[in-house]
């Protein structure tokens, strides 16, 4: 090789060196983002994992209610919530339980417009297009299910601080919510009629 073609072999070189550096770079990154990709799909099942647990295990109203509690304010991110059961006639919910809320205005509410009503009707959560400006407005809907019928639901009102809304991680802990948790009300109200029926409440 001449010393004219060296530099000219030198700077081809160079140039693949570099076109090799830049997918190297590229494909470092689309494996970084992969397993950010992978770790969130492996937290999101850990908490539903977690949250099943938890609903499985409870037994009584009051036990319900605090495994609720757990899941909306360690995994949704609110303290501020109710849970409500349909009453038989599915014109008014009666309160069960929450946090943060006036247990007193919300004993008893009438089914008539809105999202709560629309719940009820569809079976589907809901969830607001914008964090609500009133602290009694509702952000996220969820019934209780058993099987297609609805039992029952949660009303989520404000978020904490840190969290700005809902997200996908959170429509999966929506419906685990729907269908576990809806089991579970129905096993704690068959609990409360064998203890009634038994003497033991």
């Amino acid at each position: 090789m001449s010393r004219d073609e060296q530099p000219e072999h030198l700077s081809r070189r160079v140039q693949e060196l570099q076109q090799e550096n830049e997918a190297l770079r590229m494909r470092t990154r689309l494996l970084s983002t992969e397993r950010q990709r992978l770790e969130a799909r492996m937290s999101n099942l850990a908490q539903l994992c977690t949250a099943s647990t938890r609903l499985s295990e409870a037994v009584t109203d009051s036990e319900l209610v605090a495994t609720f509690g757990e899941i909306i304010k360690d995994l949704i991110g609110s303290e501020a919530f109710a849970v409500f059961e349909l009453e038989p006639d599915a014109s008014t919910l009666s309160w069960l339980g929450g946090m943060g809320m006036d247990s007193e205005r919300l004993r008893r509410v009438p089914l008539g417009e809105g999202p709560l009503a629309l719940v009820v009707q569809k079976g589907r959560s809901w969830v607001a297009e914008a964090s609500p400006a009133d602290d009694l407005a509702v952000s996220a809907c969820i019934p209780l299910k058993l099987g297609t019928q609805v039992l029952g639901l949660i009303a989520i009102f404000r978020l904490l601080p840190h969290k700005p809304s809902f997200n996908a991680a959170d429509q999966l802990l929506f419906e685990l919510l729907e269908t576990q948790g809806g089991m579970a009300l129905h096993c704690a109200r068959c609990s409360t009629v064998r203890s009634s029926l038994t003497g033991g409440g």
